[in-house]
């Protein structure tokens, strides 16, 4: 099965997430493939000259950003925001034989072994066209009835109080009859769109071709969740029989200390300044990549490097006061941290 990596300026994690690959994929014709849309050349030769036997293609845009990133860093130049690669991902993707595909971010890293024949087979065996890799315990991200299929997978059975794509686009993403007011009257909570995530996963899963095209077809530029949860939604009304699964224990885990671009208004913490400390100590061999594993990358080991590099304008309070934000952002919405 092949395995792509969506990656962005963060050789760190890039290379944790190779390194747990290897260590707990099983699977005799495993193929990685490196998306990559911005991490400069002479990391992205260090990671080829580790992992020989990994792909690397760069996006349309790859050339353009790391100038961008370059002159950010040497120069102060403000970075505007970039376009996403949708297409490149897709047709990426598509160029692929595989019926199905693992996809992950730089920053994801499987931390528990997975038997990719096994998985196949479950696969093809039930119809699934996504299997969530992790949930990180949050049940409103698997709404619905859970149906036991395998020792280590369940089926999800979804359970929405909407399925109509245009009420759903008007009560959840822009509600402007104000129905929410009138189903309170009734005592019926609003538990938002996130429990649409559940037919919908940007990364961390193993999914069919045939539905990750549907999420990506016709989509440019900025990446709209919003609109990738309607097209979800309409996959789900529209084809027959289909059927999604998740691990019953996490196999995949992600980062909550470090982003590529994600800041916060009043916190002084830039994600480019901050990545460019760690991809240079990672560059130069003083940071670990598989330091903490499978738990991220130790605080103490990030404390470190960040008081090297006082010249470069990252206080450790600072990043803490970001890496709190940033957490407690996705424990309002029910993720166990």
């Amino acid at each position: 099965m092949n395995v792509f990596i969506k990656s962005f300026n963060r050789p760190y994690y890039l290379d944790r997430c190779l390194q747990s690959i290897l260590l707990n994929v099983i699977d005799d014709n495993l193929s990685i493939i490196i998306l990559d849309d911005g991490t400069h050349p002479k990391y992205l030769k260090k990671i080829k000259d580790k992992y020989p036997n990994v792909s690397i293609k760069l996006s349309p845009f790859y050339d353009e950003k790391v100038k961008k990133i370059e002159k950010f860093i040497s120069h102060g130049e403000v970075i505007k925001e970039m376009e996403i690669p949708t297409q490149f991902w897709l047709s990426s993707i598509n160029e692929s034989k595989d019926k199905y595909f693992i996809l992950l971010e730089d920053d994801f890293w499987f931390k528990e072994k997975i038997n990719i024949d096994e998985i196949y087979n479950l696969l093809e065996t039930n119809k699934l066209c996504m299997l969530k890799l992790f949930y990180f315990g949050n049940p409103r991200l698997i709404s619905g009835k859970l149906k036991e299929i395998s020792k280590t997978i369940n089926e999800i059975k979804p359970s929405f109080l909407i399925k109509n794509e245009f009420l759903f686009k008007k009560v959840f993403l822009g509600n402007p009859f104000k129905i929410w007011s009138i189903l309170h009257r009734l005592r019926i909570k609003n538990k938002s769109k996130i429990n649409y995530y559940t037919i919908y996963h940007v990364a961390g899963a193993i999914f069919s071709k045939k539905y990750y095209s549907h999420l990506w077809k016709d989509f440019t530029g900025v990446v709209n969740e919003d609109e990738q949860l309607i097209k979800a939604l309409n996959f789900y009304n529209t084809e027959k029989n289909v059927r999604y699964g998740v691990v019953k224990k996490d196999v995949v885990t992600t980062s909550f200390s470090s982003s590529a671009t994600n800041m916060f208004e009043g916190i002084d913490f830039n994600p480019f300044i901050y990545n460019d400390i760690l991809n240079r100590s990672w560059f130069a061999d003083e940071l670990n990549p598989m330091s903490g594993y499978p738990q991220d990358i130790l605080e103490d080991d990030i404390v470190k490097i960040l008081n090297k590099n006082t010249d470069k304008l990252i206080p450790v309070d600072n990043w803490r006061k970001w890496a709190n934000r940033f957490k407690n952002q996705y424990k309002e919405v029910g993720f166990q941290i």
